[in-house]
C-alpha cells in the first residue's frame, strides 16, 4: 500500500526545505498544506488565552506534519486552530491538500490509507488524553517510549510543554532521574 501510495502522491508533492522555527501552519490561518517529513522534528501545539504554549505531539521523519482537525475545518474555510512548527531544520514533501483529497476521491486505495492514518491518530489521540492523568513521571517515561531519542534533538523547554510542566519543574525531573540512574549504578558517560 505504501508503494501505491507514493506512486499516486509524487506528482502532487513539492520538495520544500524548512529552517528550525519556521511555520508550516499558523492558527488563524486556513490550512493549504500538508507536510510529509523527509527528515527533521515538527511540533504541533496551539496557543490559550493565557499565552502558554501547549505541545500535542511531534512528528520526525517518515511522517505527516499536520493538524488533521484543522485539515478538517479547512473543509468548510474555517481556521486552523493549532499551528505545526519546525523544531529543527526540516525537509518535507509539501501537498496541496485539496488536490490531494480530489485524487482520494478518485481512489481507493487512497481512501484506504487516509483511513489508517486517521484511525492511529484517533489512538494517539486517545493515548495522550490517557497519559494527560498520569504523573509526570510517567509522562516523561511514555514520551521516551514513544519518541525514542527526540529529547536529545529539541529543546527540554518543548519537551516540558509536552508534559505538561513548566521547565523548571522539567528540570527537576531530570534531576531525580539522574539521581535515580546513578543509584541502580548507570551513568551517561561511555565506560572506558
Amino acid at each position: 500500500m505504501y508503494d501505491e501510495i507514493s506512486r499516486l502522491m509524487a506528482p502532487l508533492a513539492t520538495h520544500v526545505s524548512v529552517r528550525k522555527g519556521e511555520q508550516l501552519q499558523r492558527s488563524g490561518e486556513v490550512v493549504q498544506y500538508i507536510h510529509w517529513l523527509h527528515s527533521g522534528v515538527a511540533r504541533a501545539g496551539f496557543l490559550p488565552e493565557n499565552g502558554n504554549e501547549v505541545t500535542l505531539y511531534f512528528r520526525t521523519d517518515g511522517h505527516l506534519a499536520v493538524s488533521h482537525d484543522d485539515v478538517l475545518r479547512a473543509m468548510g474555510n474555517a481556521p486552523a486552530h493549532n499551528f505545526v512548527v519546525a523544531e529543527t531544520a526540516v525537509q518535507a514533501y509539501r501537498f496541496d491538500w485539496r488536490a490531494l483529497w480530489a485524487l482520494a476521491e478518485q481512489n481507493t486505495v487512497l481512501r484506504d490509507y487516509y483511513l489508517k492514518v486517521s484511525e492511529c491518530g484517533i489512538m494517539d489521540q486517545s493515548r495522550r488524553l490517557y497519559l494527560s492523568v498520569c504523573p509526570a513521571q510517567g509522562r516523561l517515561e511514555a514520551f521516551r517510549r514513544d519518541y525514542p531519542g527526540l529529547e536529545q534533538r529539541i529543546s527540554q523547554k518543548v519537551v516540558a510543554s509536552f508534559l505538561g510542566i513548566t521547565p523548571q519543574y522539567m528540570s527537576q525531573l531530570l534531576r531525580l532521574d539522574a539521581r535515580q540512574d546513578t543509584a541502580r549504578g548507570f551513568t551517561s558517560s561511555p565506560s572506558a
